[in-house]
């Protein structure tokens, strides 16, 4: 076998073998116990990817996703586009989208225009969940020369700053985001596979 092409045949083992391990052993979250006056964020399992929704000071929903750019914003859904975004790191994206009050799932489930399998709210402190929004909305605000709006997603999409990979994406990062938010994360997240305490 050419030393390429076992690479290749290593790297896609390897990583059936961290997809095979996620879907049997789900990530588990650990909310932070008794926040004071908590803001609202809600975990969105779409069954293949993740995203999240915080509330705001002003009653409303941000909801943020992250994805390979190719696949997720411009949709080129190819296998090769697919292949290119778990083997090797390619430019990430981040997807805002703006959802209205009140703030409770059901509201949440009908603004959705994608696949929601779950949903998980979790309370979190009204400041961790501020300077979540904060950090995250001066990634979308630097690539506003490069938004790409996709309705189908309810969601513009902005360059991330961090490689999208197969150890690097939605799940894991939206894994990120809920420690920045104080919530305990025991697992790698490589999948969308939650399980709540």
């Amino acid at each position: 076998m050419k030393p390429g092409v076992s690479r290749i045949f290593g790297l896609v083992a390897l990583a059936v073998t961290f997809l095979l391990i996620s879907i049997l052993v789900p990530t588990t979250l650990t909310p932070p116990e008794n926040p004071t006056n908590p803001r609202l964020v809600f975990l969105i399992d779409h069954g293949t990817h993740s995203s999240l929704a915080i509330e705001t000071s002003s009653g409303q929903m941000l909801r943020y996703s992250y994805g390979d750019f190719r696949y997720y914003a411009k949709r080129d859904t190819s296998l090769a586009s697919g292949a290119a975004a778990i083997l090797w790191p390619t430019p990430a994206t981040l997807g805002r989208g703006e959802l209205r009050g009140p703030i409770s799932e059901e509201s949440l489930r009908n603004q959705l225009v994608v696949v929601v399998e779950k949903i998980y709210p979790i309370e979190v402190e009204p400041d961790k969940a501020n300077q979540l929004i904060a950090k995250l909305d001066e990634i979308y605000l630097a690539g506003l020369e490069n938004h790409v709006s996709v309705p189908a997603y309810g969601l513009i999409f902005a360059p991330h700053p961090t490689d999208y990979f197969l150890t690097s994406n939605s799940s894991t990062m939206v894994g990120i985001w809920l420690r920045e938010l104080g919530v305990e994360v025991f697992g790698w997240s490589l999948t969308s596979s939650w399980n709540l305490n």
